[in-house]
């Protein structure tokens, strides 16, 4: 039944569904980085999204009314690099536009072809896929697998510390980077664990960025979000 009810979650309906999944996640693990494969790990994730019960929603919106008025406000800044490459260095966006361009990142295409979120699921999905890259600047990791692991460590303490449905995401996410660096580079092993407990910890710790204003600090130093979002944080 447990094996069941997985697969139905995961939208597996037929033996295809299921080689298509076993494959992505085989290549996914092999190289987490592929755009290609993030790109189809998405568009699968917010299929489901888009399945959702009322009751999903419902429950969601009880538990964050802050994600709910951002939802209703309409709150989605304009993040376009070609805007934010005339701010000053040192500032959020200027740094995050470099970030994008040295790293060949183009996340706006996958925001527009996501479209308008219809409901708070799909906004909080949108939101958390549209700060990604701008994590990378606030929590200072670069684009590598390692680099990958404080981001997506921090996302799973943020979803735990609020006990939602969120977890499973990320908790996915963390695996195939760990076992990506176990198989293909195994030394720099006991730096991922140490990097993913320190980062799950924080997360808990820190406010949900997913319902800060993020993108009000484009114009900011780095430094002064990150004094607002990680006030505690302590050097590594």
């Amino acid at each position: 039944m447990a094996i069941g009810s997985a697969l139905r979650e995961l939208k597996i309906k037929s033996p295809l569904d299921l080689w298509r999944v076993s494959r992505g996640l085989v290549l996914t693990i092999w190289d987490p980085t592929r755009a290609d494969i993030q790109h189809g790990i998405n568009r699968f994730i917010h299929r489901g999204i888009q399945e959702a019960s009322p009751a999903q929603i419902e429950a969601l919106e009880a538990a964050s009314p802050e994600l709910v008025a951002l939802f209703r406000e309409g709150y989605d800044p304009d993040i376009s690099p070609e805007r934010l490459e005339a701010l000053p260095d040192g500032t959020l966006g200027r740094e995050y536009a470099r970030f994008i361009r040295d790293n060949g990142i183009d996340p706006l295409a996958v925001l527009v072809e996501l479209g308008e979120p219809k409901s708070t699921l799909e906004y909080l999905f949108r939101r958390a896929y549209k700060l990604h890259d701008l994590m990378h600047i606030v929590l200072d990791c670069d684009a590598t697998v390692l680099g990958e692991v404080p981001i997506v460590s921090f996302s799973l303490g943020q979803a735990g510390a609020r006990q939602s449905e969120g977890p499973r995401a990320p908790a996915m996410a963390l695996a195939v980077l760990i076992m990506n660096i176990g198989l293909r580079r195994p030394h720099e092993m006991p730096h991922a664990v140490r990097l993913a407990a320190r980062w799950l910890e924080i997360g808990e710790r820190a406010r949900w960025h997913v319902t800060f204003r993020v993108e009000d600090y484009l114009d900011k130093p780095v430094a002064e979000i990150r004094t607002v979002m990680l006030p505690d944080l302590e050097p590594a």
